[in-house]
Parts: structure tokens; sequence; C-alpha cells
């Protein structure tokens, strides 16, 4: 053969077959679809200063669970609120995308049309339903009045006195978690939120150590304390002596609030978060609560602080001691719960609901 049996180079010839297809654009450029998708991750995501309730669902349940929420919390706005939202009209056989994320996304713009009457644009909106980018999880952004630490408790304690399985309002939600709060998921942040999300209910005053055990971390005898003591007892009498009489105190002066010495537990959550940790939030928090006037009761406090880390936004809500009572908020549970405590016997337990 006057070739020696070797084989012909494939059309465009060999050189351009031993080059590497490159693949990627390094971040330099997107198609107009990813652009699109990006816009729609960006909206998807609540942000600081945001209201709302975190829905958990039955896993690849997302598109129903939304559908149910939606009508759950439509129903509860004008029973609580008398807010009487207009449906959206329904979609034609025609206008049905093929594709499955686009699909999604236009069936929750479905859902966010619903507005209350005379509402203009998407700003007055009562709720927007937001799809996360990880399974399981929505977030429902929320408007005045709506108050969600209220909302949630008033909805579980409903479905707490069903007896029937068709008295079941959704099958497919889980657990709400209130979050009237919303700040950055950082060291600052979490300290803000925090701040204000316990101002109401505790004093902040900072945690607090005896004497004793100052003395005890510093090495000093008892004598030595106490000549400390007077010592220090004497300089602050000689300055009061020479400082000026207080001021007469006048309306406009905020006086100091009468907390309650009540009892409580950290309760955190941490999705698509890596830069702070549980135990850091728990240090961290607590160390901001006066210890002296409120312990820590992990089995039955009489407030449960909900702290949920999401990607960049941390959420914070305070709710009431009977959380772990209401399965702690856990919609499936409760209901599960109340068809086994009311029913005359014959009541089934309901399927599905598992995370």
């Amino acid at each position: 053969m006057a070739d020696g049996g070797k084989r012909k180079d494939a059309p465009g010839g060999g050189e351009q077959q031993n080059k590497k297809k490159k693949t990627g654009n390094a971040g330099k450029w997107k198609t107009t679809h990813q652009q699109s998708k990006m816009a729609i991750m960006r909206d998807s995501l609540p942000q600081p200063g945001d209201t709302g309730i975190w829905v958990t669902c039955a896993r690849h349940q997302e598109l129903k669970a939304g559908r149910e929420v939606i009508d759950l919390f439509n129903e509860y706005a004008e029973k609580m609120y008398g807010i009487k939202i207009e449906e959206p009209k329904a979609a034609t056989d025609e206008e049905e995308e093929d594709d499955i994320d686009a699909a999604i996304q236009k069936e929750i713009a479905g859902m966010n049309t619903k507005k209350a009457p005379g509402d203009g644009g998407d700003e007055d909106q009562i709720f927007t339903l937001m799809k996360m980018n990880v399974d399981c999880l929505l977030f429902v952004k929320t408007k005045a009045p709506i108050e969600p630490v209220e909302f949630v408790r008033r909805i579980c304690l409903d479905a707490k006195e069903i007896s029937r399985l068709d008295q079941m309002k959704c099958r497919y939600v889980n657990r709400f978690t209130p979050a009237p709060l919303m700040g950055k998921a950082t060291e600052a942040g979490i300290v803000e939120v925090a701040r204000e999300a316990l101002e109401p209910f505790f004093d902040l005053s900072g945690k607090r150590d005896t004497a004793a055990d100052t003395a005890t971390e510093a090495g000093e005898s008892s004598a030595d304390k106490s000549e400390v003591d007077k010592a220090e007892a004497e300089a602050e009498a000689e300055a009061n002596t020479d400082a000026p009489a207080p001021a007469a105190p006048t309306g406009e002066e905020v006086q100091p609030k009468d907390y309650k010495p009540l009892t409580y537990a950290l309760r955190p959550t941490i999705r698509n978060h890596s830069k702070l940790k549980r135990d850091f939030l728990i240090n961290e928090i607590a160390g901001l609560i006066n210890s002296d006037l409120h312990k820590v009761n992990l089995t039955s406090p009489d407030k449960v602080v909900l702290i949920d880390l999401y990607q960049a936004v941390c959420s914070m809500s305070v709710v009431d001691k009977d959380w772990d009572d209401l399965k702690k908020y856990n919609m499936f549970e409760i209901y599960k719960q109340a068809v086994k405590n009311n029913s005359s016997g014959s009541g089934a337990v309901p399927e599905t609901g598992a995370e």
C-alpha cells in the first residue's frame, strides 16, 4: 500500500482535531437566556429590610405548595385584616410553556398578580411568592398590615382544630417560620437585627458576671477585693459631691423599660451559608441579653428566638412558648396530630409532607 497503512486525516486537518474545545465564558459575557435567568434569581432573593414568612414544603412539590400557601394566606388576610384579594384570570392552554423553569416562573408570577382592590403596581402587593434556589424552600414576602408572627400563629392554632382529612387546607406545605425582621448575614448585621427583634422582650444590657467570678478570674484575694471596693466607693462618693445636681426630668425623657424575667431558647437554622456558624450565632445573641434577669431554658422557655440564615440574609423573630406545642409551626405535623386527637377513631393519617 502506498500510504503504508496510515489513516487519512479528517476534513480540516489533524492539527485542528488536537485542539481542545474551549468552553465557558469566564464571566465575561452571558447569553440572553443566562441574563434573564440571573435576573429571576436576583428578584427571587429576599433583601435586608423585607418582612415575610419562610415556608418549607415536600420535596419537588414547590409549585403545588406555592399555590396552597398563597390561597391560604389570602384567606387569612381577609379573615384577620379584612383584605379581600382579587383572583387573577386563569391561563389558557395555549399560554402554557414547555420549559419547566419558565413554567414555574410563570406560575409564580400568576400567583403574585393577586392584589387587594384598588392597588396599583407590584409594590402594593400584599404577598409575593419567591422560590429559592434550594429544594423544599419558599419565601413569601409580606406587606403591612400583615404581621408575620401573629399571622402564622393564628393559622397554626386554627389548623389544630380540624378533625377530618377533608378539612386540611394544604397537603404539601410543611413548616412556617415568621420573618418580621430581615438584615444582612454578617456579624454586624446579626447584632443589628437581634437588637431590634429582642428589645421588646428582653433587657439587652449584656451578659452579667458576678463580682466573685471576676475576682476569682483575676486571682485577687478576698482582702484585696474589699480594699479595692472601698477605694472605688470613696472615689465615687467624692465625684458625686462635686458633680452638679441632676436635671429635673422632662416629659420627653425615655424611662427604663420594666422587663419581666422571661426564660428563652435560641433556635438557629442555616441554609446555603457557610461563613457564620451556629455556635457564633448563639454566643453573639445570648451575649446581648441580661443573664441575671433572663435565663436560658431549652425545655420549656417563655420565648423562643428563631434565627434563619439563608445566603446573604438573616431573619429573626420571637415567638411564644406554644411554638413547641404547635409542632414548631409545621402544618403537616399539626394536621396529623389534630386528626388523631379530634377524630372519632376513624381518621386516617395524612400522607405527603416529608421535607
